[in-house]
């Protein structure tokens, strides 16, 4: 599985997103999306017409967002994310579930179970317990279901990881699930339409100075 994880330096793709919370709100817009390993992801969010309404910037330990029907700005550490997603995510981590690298797996494997054409194994962490199924080989994975190890908290949050598509010798997951259930629930839906590695990029965020400060 370490072997088969997807290593790149930088990473571009356009994706159709679909994004539904607990408080009603629901979402269908495109998104373009840039990363540079362990530095930075970068975020432009359009909807109707193609017009930009947010542009998002990601370092280890900030997230700024431009709100730009509204022109506001939004400076946040980067605990905004564990806040938006319900989950411990970091920069690396948020890097790995949008590259479809396998997220919060421990060495701590306690069972297993094969089934034909998957192995599924339980790992325990410091967060979550870890339902881990990939293909069996071990080069795909296929989902992840987490639970919370805190007996207080009844959180759960399933990955799913399918459509893999190889281009350039890497296995590529176009379409990702995320959903997470506690006290609210989450549903997001990302489908790639287009993705590059190894690209030279930039990461344009300026703040104009009409825009007010959050």
């Amino acid at each position: 599985i370490s072997r088969n994880r997807i290593s790149f330096t930088t990473f571009s793709g356009k994706l159709d997103v679909e994004y539904n919370d607990g408080d009603g709100k629901k979402y269908d817009v495109n998104a373009n999306i840039r990363m540079y390993r362990d530095s930075v992801i970068w975020v432009s969010v359009t909807a109707i017409l193609g017009i930009e309404g947010l542009r998002a910037y990601i370092t280890p330990d900030s997230v700024k967002l431009l709100d730009k029907q509204n022109k506001v700005y939004t400076a946040r550490s980067v605990s905004f994310l564990q806040d938006v997603t319900e989950l411990p995510l970091s920069l690396s981590s948020l890097q790995d579930l949008l590259i479809g690298n396998p997220v919060f797996l421990d060495s701590n494997i306690v069972s297993y179970t094969r089934t034909q054409g998957s192995i599924s194994m339980l790992s325990l962490g410091d967060s979550f317990k870890n339902l881990f199924t990939v293909s069996d080989n071990g080069k795909l994975v296929q989902s992840i279901k987490l639970d919370d190890m805190e007996e207080t908290r009844n959180r759960t949050c399933y990955l799913s990881y399918s459509e893999y598509e190889h281009k350039k010798g890497v296995a590529f997951p176009t379409r990702r699930t995320i959903n997470v259930s506690e006290k609210k629930k989450l549903d997001i839906r990302l489908n790639f339409k287009q993705y590059e590695f190894n690209e030279t990029l930039s990461f344009p965020f300026n703040v104009p100075k009409n825009y007010n400060r959050n």
